[in-house]
């Protein structure tokens, strides 16, 4: 089954149509679930407590029946995740850390050292800490030979993965 890493952020902005500029968010999601894809996370928990503490509630608060309500809850389901062992200390960790050097972004460090280690993509919207680094972080990825991990925008990620039928 195909991995993918996607970025609490891109849920959120499931919600949001100043960031969910024609659906395109939930068409992506829609399309990932087609190709069978599997949602990737750290044996560390990061990016589950990610998800707990920004995803969870969106879905705990919502009285909505509609589509969006159906994706968040099929993506959070544990089932649908694939745990990638993550080592604090490794050559690829220390590498990543320096670039994402701010301490509290965990669990960007770990959506990052999750598609390096199964040379995958991340789907992210965050501009501060992972986009405006991507250069850097791609370049890091390539130095551990994962050679097709790939960072992109939800808008990105919607084009490639459309224009292709899922296959990326």
């Amino acid at each position: 089954m195909p991995e993918i890493a996607i970025d609490a952020c891109i849920f959120i902005h499931l919600r949001n149509p100043e960031f969910n500029e024609g659906s395109h968010i939930d068409k992506l999601l829609s399309q990932l679930i087609k190709d069978n894809f599997m949602l990737l996370v750290d044996s560390t928990g990061k990016i589950g407590k990610d998800y707990e503490s920004q995803v969870i509630p969106m879905i705990k608060k919502s009285d909505d029946i509609g589509i969006q309500l159906t994706l968040l809850r099929y993506w959070m389901q544990s089932e649908r995740r694939i745990t990638v062992e993550l080592k604090k200390t490794d050559q690829l960790m220390v590498a990543i850390s320096r670039s994402l050097h701010e301490t509290s972004e965990h669990a960007d460090r770990a959506f990052v050292y999750v598609v390096c280690k199964k040379n995958s993509i991340l789907v992210t919207n965050d501009d501060i800490h992972i986009l405006s680094r991507s250069a850097e972080l791609l370049k890091i990825a390539r130095k551990v030979k994962s050679r097709n991990t790939d960072i992109l925008t939800s808008l990105n990620a919607f084009t490639i993965f459309q224009g292709t039928g899922g296959a990326a």
